[in-house]
Parts: structure tokens; sequence; C-alpha cells
């Protein structure tokens, strides 16, 4: 053992604060010339608790079943050897070994082998890195004043150095030994950060220590200590906690009789015979393999421990088995038993719970089983836009649950806003208790069947419902089996399309009533349509006319719904909201009647509770938040980003704003969030779906409430308007700055009142022009007969620059469908993404979202963040040197706190000092610091020639140094501590190579100067034709010209032709109307197996 200094101890403190003292055991394994020493701690795990089940964690994946088995063969042999007189231990270790050492990679086989990890969990990667860094002591000298040759590091002559070794062996071991430390240090912090579940944290430096923390957090928190039984008792043991887990889940998955009949028989057929070829066509092994890759590779596995990564990193070796096992259980109709056997997790939604219900229950089954049921999901969300009616927003492909929001937002405003009239309306959200867990499964085979949904397909889905056995997770013990007789599981690829088949019987009920005259949906205005309920999943929202006889109406379609889908309302969680021109007395007789809670003032609080509230950036996406809290916000990030998030007095410097701040990290920021062009851009995406989709529930009800007899863009904010069309109309603007019309038939296209000019800022055509312009269309701009341009009236008709962008605007004959698109996207659809950066520009200013300056090459380098973060300080002026200080008038010494000799600034302290130069010259840098290149008046010119001159590579050692030299001057500053020239030197160089092993291990690649490929013309296939084509642009003269050729697979010319247009359009489009005319003549010349290739862009294609 060694003595730790107090800082040290404090950390390993709260690193094992959830262990006891007698369990711990820390020891220094070497020191070494990164950010820390390396510490092994030996935990006790025989005192921890229950063992856990087997976790097939990536760290492990990539050291024990990629290249490393000879290794963890060692090191279990070594297990062995040190596992004592335990025979437990020595047996189980055994056993891991024979599965190690066995040629067969079924996945039978190699679990066995697996379970080694269960007992090495972080331990292992422990002991071989305490292994590891034994052996680079061994090979290091202790003697720190001897010479490095230069020929071993390739270094130039003179260079100075400080690492030492006994021989050049010794040399050459040092370098294979820090490359295996790199990879376990990969694999500690790849076992930590899944157990952490921060899969939101992508670089920096390594993030064991943050991962491990939050991983015993999590694991803390999961901790139940006690609960309340059904009989009013409070338990505390495990075995008792066990019991009351297991009797209620017994109870709520215990089946029930129910009433189908009342409600399937109003289901009408609606899965088509083509439907029903797709849903039940055998399944292909693309298939499974796209369902596999939709997985995030880090999710947690199920009973059987392999997680996606496992499947996803050994996909080639494992396909064919997976594929056979597969298609062999759907042909036979049902599967293995312990394919389906699901975990229940059990997640605390509060602190220490004491009943069932504080605790969320979270499925985890077999990745294997949720590869079959994601294939035939995938399939099925197909077939769901004809099966789920509109009033239904969620997991229907094309919709949108905010759509639905908006409704709802819009209804609310409109009862508030009704004071006057005789009838009076209501909305009633209806909160179902338990939704998946208490799916009817004979309902469901009903529902599916009546929809049209064929036998096959019926036994495949119901094979996923019905075949699951779960077992529960209290405290990682496990408890069951527990075999259910309804529910769907929650986090199933299958269970939400399900449910919404469910929950058209509900609608099927509410058409009927309202078709029957029994109940009326609400209209908000004249020429809206009428809406009776709006569902947002398991979430409902019912309208209708506030009386008595309508009120009992709803009721009794409640409870025949409850009686055949198993479905249960919870009312007292449901809330009623009623128009404000009823009485207070009225109010409160129908509350009582549907026996839910009134809710009064405004209604706001029951589409923010219900909705908004769950997910937070529904609030971002349909309202214009305050300038005030957009400002109060970034106001405290940036505090706290200058601050360095201590709770003090001390502000910081505000070096820059948070406008700069948020630029792009290509124009000089740091990529940081403009909550306002953030905001309005995530808005506009709801005012694009209206523009998009006009047919919608959502497009048509905001249409004839705010702008019946106009487009959007031309829409009036209009008289007392709901806040979320003040958000849309003010996001609109944002919106207008990227869209135009796509040139289709030019019907609908007014000429003065849209955008569809190209080439240009504005898209309008300016006002003023005759009279006669304002009445006309598009259509009536082209020739009668075919599509194009009638030059002579455009230009009779405009002035000479309007009429010359309206020719220069590109007419492609195949589109017939006039249409809004995109143009910051080259699909032509719209993106949250591209709007911001394009609200960005107009918000901050275009001389504040770019700054000059090679800010890629500094991004780019191949260093830790961190270093490159000290890159951007030094070039953006933000690093506290003195004079920098003494600009912000903050009193302080000028020297060099290092040599004390000179003034200290950036070119100073980085370039100048004496300290600084040896440093250079220490790192093996002194080339590039003497460069005659590199000798700017400033630092920070000097730092974007090396990012223009210098490979990627070092630029980043020399980044490196910087924040070496750096550490080093603030180590001397604040703690007296002085580092020689030759220290800092191996520092950077040491902490540089650690980085890029470990950098290159996980990319599989190195970045830096590569050769560029040389591109060939290749010959097709036998029986093949190549149709090279190209597009070329004249610049300023307004006309893109395009080239085809034909070649046959012997390289004989065949055919070729050109042509040309008086257009302006983007080297892309230019390519793809290249592409397009080939397309044509190829089928026009009768041929029909072509490979299609663009010259500039080397892109192929065959027909």
């Amino acid at each position: 053992m060694v003595r730790l200094s107090s800082i040290v101890v404090v950390f390993l403190l709260c690193v094992v604060s959830s262990y006891s003292a007698n369990d711990v055991d820390v020891q220094e394994i070497c020191k070494k010339a990164t950010d820390h020493s390396f510490c092994l701690t030996l935990l006790n795990s025989m005192s921890g608790g229950p063992g856990k089940d087997l976790g097939c964690y990536a760290s492990y994946t990539i050291d024990v079943l990629r290249t490393n088995v000879s290794n963890t063969i060692n090191v279990i042999k070594k297990l062995i050897e040190q596992s004592g007189s335990d025979p437990r231990k020595q047996n189980h270790y055994k056993n891991c070994l024979s599965g190690f050492e066995t040629d067969d990679g079924a996945l039978g086989e190699i679990e066995e082998a697996l379970q080694l990890l269960k007992d090495l969990d972080y331990n292992g990667v422990n002991m071989r890195m305490s292994a590891l860094m034994s052996d680079i002591n061994d090979c290091s000298s202790e003697d720190e004043t001897s010479m490095l040759s230069k020929h071993e590091l390739g270094f130039e002559p003179g260079t100075l150095h400080l690492f030492t070794f006994k021989n050049e062996e010794a040399s050459m071991q040092y370098q294979e030994l820090s490359e295996r430390h790199a990879t376990l240090l990969i694999q500690e912090e790849g076992y930590w950060k899944q157990r952490a579940k921060m899969h939101w944290l992508q670089e920096g430096d390594m993030n064991t220590r943050f991962f491990h923390m939050s991983a015993t957090a999590r694991s803390k928190k999961k901790k139940v200590s006690k609960l309340i039984a059904d009989n009013g008792t409070e338990v505390h043991t495990q075995e008792e906690l066990c019991e009351v887990a297991k009797s209620y889940f017994d109870t709520l998955f215990k089946p029930r009789d129910g009433d189908y009949d009342p409600v399937l028989n109003l289901i009408q057929p609606r899965v088509t015979d083509n439907d029903n070829v797709f849903l039940t066509a055998p399944i292909i092994k693309v298939e499974i393999q796209q369902a596999l890759f939709q997985m995030h590779p880090d999710k947690s596995p199920g009973p059987d421990g392999f997680n996606p990564a496992f499947y996803q990193r050994f996909w080639e070796q494992c396909s064919e088995d997976i594929f056979s096992a597969a298609s062999n259980w759907l042909e036979r109709g049902y599967f293995p038993t312990s394919l389906n056997e699901t975990n229940i997790c059990l997640i605390p939604k509060c602190d220490n719970p004491t009943s069932m219900k504080d605790l969320r229950p979270i499925s985890l089954r077999n990745v294997l089983y949720k590869m079959i049921s994601k294939v035939l999901a995938n399939r099925l969300k197909c077939c769901l836009d004809k099966c789920v009616s509109q009033e239904q927003s969620a997991f229907v492909e094309g919709r949108s649950i905010i759509d639905n929001a908006l409704i709802a937002i819009e209804f609310i405003h409109a009862l508030k806003r009704k004071t006057q009239g005789r009838r009076g309306e209501l909305t009633l959200k209806i909160d179902i208790s338990k939704a998946y867990d208490k799916v009817d499964w004979g309902f469901l085979r009903g529902v599916m069947t009546k929809m049209g949904f064929t036998d096959v397909s019926i036994r495949w889905v119901m094979m996923c419902v019905s075949s699951v056995n779960y077992s529960v997770l209290m405290n990682y013990d496990r408890v069951g089996p527990i075999s259910p007789g309804r529910g769907l599981r929650q986090g199933d690829p299958l269970s939400p399309y399900l449910f919404i088949l469910v929950t058209e019987c509900l609608t099927a009920l509410i058409h009927r009533a309202v078709g029957r005259g029994d109940l009326h949906g609400v209209r908000i205005c004249r020429g809206a349509p009428e809406i009776s309920h709006l569902l947002f999943a398991d979430d409902c929202f019912l309208l209708c006319t506030a009386n008595v006889v309508e009120v009992n109406e709803l009721m009794r379609i409640l409870h025949t719904y409850e009686q055949a889908s198993g479905q249960e309302i919870n009312l007292g969680k449901s809330e009623v909201f009623i128009s404000r021109n009823m009485s207070h007395t009225a109010k409160e007789d129908l509350s009582r009647i549907l026996g839910v809670r009134l809710v009064l003032g405004t209604g706001k609080e029951v589409m923010i509770k219900s909705v908004l509230q769950a997910i937070p950036s529904y609030v971002m996406s349909m309202f214009i938040l305050p300038a005030s809290l957009i400002d109060d916000i970034e106001k405290m990030i940036n505090a706290f980003w200058w601050r360095g998030g201590n709770n003090n007095n001390n502000k910081g410097i505000h070096w820059l704003t948070w406008d700069i701040l948020a630029c792009p990290k290509t124009h000089g920021g740091l990529g940081f969030r403009n909550f306002e062009a953030f905001n309005k851009a995530m808005v506009a995406k709801q005012a694009w779906n209206i523009v998009q989709n006009p047919n919608s529930l959502v497009a048509k009800l905001i249409k004839a409430r705010y702008f019946p007899h106009s487009s959007l863009f031309e829409a009036p904010l209009g008289y007392n308007p709901s806040f979320a069309w003040r958000s849309m109309w003010h996001a609109r603007q944002i919106l207008s700055f990227g869209c135009r019309w796509r040139i289709g038939s030019g019907d609908n296209i007014r000429v003065m009142h849209d955008l569809w000019l190209r080439g240009s800022a504005d898209k309008w055509v300016p006002s003023p022009q005759p009279a006669g312009v304002y009445q006309l269309s598009v259509r009536d701009l082209l020739h009668d007969n075919y599509k194009a341009w009638n030059i002579v009236k455009v230009r009779n008709l405009f002035s000479g620059d309007v009429a010359k962008k309206i020719l220069e605007t590109p007419l492609v004959s195949s589109v017939r469908e006039d249409k809004v698109v995109w143009e910051e996207e080259r699909n032509g659809c719209y993106s949250v993404k591209s709007d911001y950066r394009l609200a960005m520009r107009y918000i901050i200013g275009s001389d504040k979202y770019h700054v000059a300056g090679n800010w890629n090459g500094i991004w780019k380098a191949q260093a830790p963040h961190k270093a490159r973060h000290l890159l951007w300080r030094l070039c953006r002026g933000c690093l506290p040197t003195r004079c920098r200080l003494l600009e912000r008038r903050v009193e302080c010494i000028l020297n060099c706190p290092v040599c004390d000799v000179e003034i200290e600034d950036e070119l100073h302290i980085f370039f100048r000092c004496v300290v600084a130069r040896d440093s250079w010259c220490a790192a093996g840098l002194s080339s590039v610091l003497h460069n005659g290149v590199y000798q700017q008046s400033n630092a920070m010119d000097r730092i974007f020639a090396m990012c223009s001159n210098e490979s990627s590579d070092t630029v980043g050692r020399v980044a490196m140094l910087l924040w070496s030299i750096w550490h080093n001057r603030n180590d001397k500053l604040w703690n007296d501590n002085v580092q020689t020239p030759r220290q800092i030197g191996r520092y950077a160089f040491d902490a540089w190579h650690d980085w890029y092993s470990v950098h290159k291990l996980q990319s599989n690649s190195v970045s830096g100067t590569t050769e560029v490929d040389l591109v060939r013309w290749e010959k097709p296939a036998l029986g093949w034709v190549k149709c090279n084509v190209d597009a070329a642009f004249l610049s300023g003269s307004g006309r893109t010209s395009v080239g085809v050729c034909f070649r046959d697979n012997s390289g004989q010319l065949m055919a070729g032709m050109t042509q040309w247009q008086q257009t302006v359009i983007s080297p892309v489009e230019g390519e793809t109307w290249a592409l397009l005319l080939a397309m044509e003549e190829a089928r026009h010349r009768g041929l029909d197996r072509v490979q299609f290739e663009s010259v500039d862009r080397g892109h192929s294609h065959e027909a």
C-alpha cells in the first residue's frame, strides 16, 4: 500500500462510498505521464449482495470475442491459480476456460464461457491493467537523466527527450504494451459506460470515473429497502420484498372474461389482400439485419446476456444461424421457451419508494427475440395508416402526436373564448390505468381478425405476445417465473402498434354514437371539421355537447370499451374542461356525473399536464418561448460555462457572448444551441407540416380558423389567436427564407403571391407589376402544348431583370405536381437542423456568425478535446494571460510567472518563453517551432498557419504540447510547482501517444494526410451498358449543359447526346437532370441493363 494525497483520498471516498471499508483495497499501480496515477481498487465481490446476471458488455465483446481470446485464456488460467482452495471458483473458471478453448462459435457454447464476465466485472480489467503497467515499468529505465536514442523514435538530430529504455528491444516492447494498455482503457470505459446508461457522452477524455459514479448512483437509486404489502403491512427483508413483487404482477397479469361482441361487430375489414401477402411473406435475412441495426448497441440485454452490440459486431458470423432459427420458429408456429423470457427491472419513480406503484417496470427482452418482433413490427407499421383512423396521431408513419396536441390547444382556447350561446361544450381528458398491461389477448385477436389480418399474421403476432414468461428483478434477485394471461410489454417493438389497433374500437364506438346523433362533436369555427375525440396513444381527449344526455352516452361508451378490451379508466387522474358560457352549477353537475375533477381557469393545465409536460421538447415544438425566458436560460448557461460550475459569488470573466459561443465550430464558435433560433426552427416545422399535408386534420382546422381564403405565408395573425397559432405565425418568417414552390403544372402557383423564383434571396416577384399580372398563375407563363417558358409573353409582361429571373428558373417535364420544397436540403424536405442554421444567420447576423480563420483545422486536429479547446481559446483571445486580464481591468503583475523576464501574452507563453521553447524541443517539435512559415506576429495567425500546412497528427501533438505548457504555467502560478522542459515535453508526448492509441482503436482509422484515389473508368460487366453523364455551368451566363454517352462492355462508344438549358440550378440538380435525360434516352433505345455513372461524383446506379 502507498500513502495517497488527501485529494486522492477524498476522490476515492466519493467513488467507493457505497462499499464498506472492509470491502475496499486501493493500491497505486504505476505513475505514468498522463493525467492521473493508476489505482487498482479491489472490491470484495462476495460481500456485495447477490451476484448479477450475465451482461455481455461492449468492452468484453471487443476483448473476448474479437482479437484477444488468447489473452483472456491466460487471464482465466491465472485466476485458477489464484483461486487457491476455493473449489467453487476453480470449477467455474475451468468451465469458462473450456468454453473459450472450444472451436464451436454457436451462442449456446460461448454463453458458458461468457459467464466468466459475471465474476470478472471491472476487476478483470483492473487485473490485466495491473499486469500491463508492471511490464511497462520493467521495460522503462529508472535513470531519468539519460538520453533516448534519436533513432528509436525517429526524431531529428538535436532533439531533446526524456524517454529512457534499457535497450532497443525494450523500446519496441514499450510501444506494444502501450497499445495493449490503450485497449484496456477502452474496455474499462466501455464497461462503466454501459452500466451508467449515459449514451449522450460522445467524446472527450476517457470518462471512466464519470461513468463509474453514474453507474454506482443508478445502482443505489434502484435499490428497494421496503414495501407495503396488499394487507397494509410494511416488509423489509429481501424474501418479503420478492413475495410482494410477485404477488403484484400475478394479479396485474391475471386474465378476466370480457364481452367482445358489442365492440368487435363495429370493426370493418381494412387490410387488403396485397397487405396480407406482404405481412405473411417469408422473412429474409436483410429484414433481420435491418431490425438488428435499428437497435442502440448498448441497450440492456435480456436474460441471455447478449446485447445488440454483440450481434451487430458478429453479424457475419451468426447471421445464418439467426436467419435459419427465426424462419424455423415462424414456420412451425412456436418459440423455444427460453427465447421469450423477460426480466422486469423496477425503476423507482421517486426517492424511497414504498409501493409497487412507485416503481416503473421496464421489460428486458432477449435481443434474439427482439429481432423477430421488430421484423414483424416493421411490416405492420406499413399497413397502419389504413387501419387506424385519423383521430389517432401516435405511432403512425406520416403523423405526429404534436398535430393532435395543436388541435387540443385550439379547442381549449375556443372553449375558453366561448362566453355566449345556450349550447355548452366540454373536453374530457381520460387517463387509462396500466393501459399496455391490461390489454386482453382474446380481444386483440378478435380485432385483428375483424380488420382482415390472415390467420398466419395473427398467429405470428400472438406467438410474440402470449409466449412470454416474466422474472422480476428485485434488488438483483430474480423472482418468478410469472406466466401472464394478458398485457403487452412496453418496450416490445410490436406493442405500440398492437395497442393502437385496440384503441380503434373506442373510435368505432364514438363514431357510431355520432352517426346516430347520440353524441355531437365540437367545431371551433365555420368551415372547420367537427371533432369528437383525439387519441395520443394511451391518452384520449373526448369532446361533446355539455349536457346530461351526451355525458351519460359518453360514460356508456367508456364502460362498453372497458368490458371488451380489459382497459380501466382512472377517473382520479381524468379531468374535464367546460366552456365558459355554462354556469358553475351546471359544470359541477356534469363533472359529478362523469366522476372526474373539474378544471377551472384557463384550461391550459389540462394540455400541459397530459401531453406537453411529459416531453419538454414538445413545448418548444409548439410555442415560441418569451424572449425574457430565453435570455435568462442563456445567461445561466453562459455563467455556468465561464464560472466553471462553482456556486460562489465570483461570476468569472465572460470572455465571449452567448451568441458567439452558439455559432458553429467551423465558424469560430463552440456550437452551443441558440435557444431562440432552435425554438423558431422547431415551431416552423409545424407550419411546414401544415403546408405539406393540407388534408390532415390539423391543417384543415388551422386553415379554417386563421386563413380560410389565403395561404399560410399570407395569413394575418387574426383576432384573439391561440398561443400556438401566434407562435407559428412568428416562426413562418424563418420558414419562408428556405421555402419555394417546385413548378409542376403551374396551376396552383400564383405569380405575384407565392414563393417560386430561383437564384435570389427574395423568391417573390417584386411589385409593382402590370395590373393583369396579379391574377395570373405560373401556368399562364408556359406554352400551351409543352412545358417551357413562353419567352415572348414573359418579356412582354415583366421588366428585364424580373423576366431574366423567371426564364432562368428550370422546368422539368417529368414533374407534374406543384409542391412546396425546402431549399436548404437536397431532398427538398424540411429539417430542424437546416432551418436552425438558416435562423442563426438572420438572428445573429453574418458578421458574428462567421469569423475568418482555419477553425476546421483546429477541430480536426488529432488530439484530446481539451487540447483542441485550448487552441480555440487561444485563437479566440479567451485565455487569461496577464495581458488579457489587464485588458479586462484586472490588476495583476504583467511578467510571465514561469520565466519572470518578459510580459506574458499568448505569443510569449507558448512560443518565446525559454521554458516553452525547450519544451518544444523536448517534445520533438523544434522543426515546427522554428519553421519560417510560422513566424507571424500573433499566436492566432501562427496556429492557423500550422493548421493549414501541417498534418492533423502534427497539429494534435502541438495542441497537446501547448496544453501541457499552459498546465505547467497554472501549476506554477497557483501551487508553486515547477516542471522542467524535459518533463513538460515527456508529459505532452506520453499523453498524446496514449490518447492517439486509444483513439485509433476506437475509430479503427487514423486521420491524416491520405493519398487521393485516382478515378478510372471501368468497363461494365458482360451484357451491360455503361452510361456516363456530366453537367457543366457557364459562370455568369445562366446556362447549364449536360452530356451523356453510352459504352458497351468493351469500351466502344454506342451513342452520345448533349443538351443545354437557359437556367440556374445547383451542381447536384444539374447531375440529376443529366441522369434523368440519360434514363429517358436508354428507355428510348430499348436498353434495359444499364449502369449509370456520374463523372464528377463517381456515383453509380444500375437499372
